[in-house]
């Protein structure tokens, strides 16, 4: 029996940490672009037309500690999810995980459509940038402010999906500001949906 354990025991030895690691939570800062909370709402309008998504899934990692026989990797990742919107075709998914050099975020609107009285989903339109520790913005462009929607907005982040490639993409242009999260998108047929609260 010693023998048939010995191997797994050396294994977990060598893959372990040899130390007890204290891990951080999810950096305050960087939680400024993903600023929502569980049933909170976020409404955007376009013209006569209005999309509400309410969150109900949103979660950060809180600072932990890593024993002595669990791999050394310290993970921190936080995330916003709504429900499908009240117009029952989109739902909005925001993540961002710690990496060692960069923060990186993904934003993501998975369109449904019906079939057979259900939704299912169709396509995704994903949204991703990092944000090095050093402060730049990668895959993105960074505007010290924009107005949008007649409201001037700090710290504007705008990502764009090449539409030549993709193109079943639907959204093709997504703006972030920091303390307000998605603050517009813009859809391929040109049409934008501006925040209104």
């Amino acid at each position: 029996m010693i023998k048939k354990l010995l191997p797994a025991v050396l294994v977990l030895c060598f893959i372990g940490c040899h130390k007890v690691t204290e891990c951080p939570s999810y950096s305050e800062d960087h939680l400024e672009w993903l600023p929502y909370d569980n049933g909170g709402q976020t409404t955007f309008s376009s013209g006569g037309s209005s999309q509400t998504y309410v969150f109900d899934d949103v979660f950060m990692t809180k600072q932990y500690t890593i024993g002595r026989t669990e791999a050394c990797n310290c993970e921190a990742f936080a995330h916003a999810y709504s429900a499908v919107d009240s117009t029952g075709n989109i739902q909005l998914r925001c993540s961002s995980e710690k990496q060692k050099i960069r923060y990186k975020f993904a934003f993501e609107f998975q369109h449904y459509g019906m079939m057979a009285n259900y939704y299912v989903p169709r396509n995704i339109d994903r949204f991703t940038f990092s944000i090095k520790n050093d402060g730049t913005v990668e895959n993105a462009t960074w505007k010290e402010s924009e107005m949008i929607g007649g409201r001037m907005f700090d710290n504007v982040i705008v990502v764009e999906i090449d539409t030549i490639f993709v193109n079943t993409t639907s959204i093709y242009k997504l703006y972030l500001a920091k303390g307000y999260g998605v603050v517009r998108y813009d859809y391929r047929s040109g049409q934008s949906f501006v925040i209104t609260d």
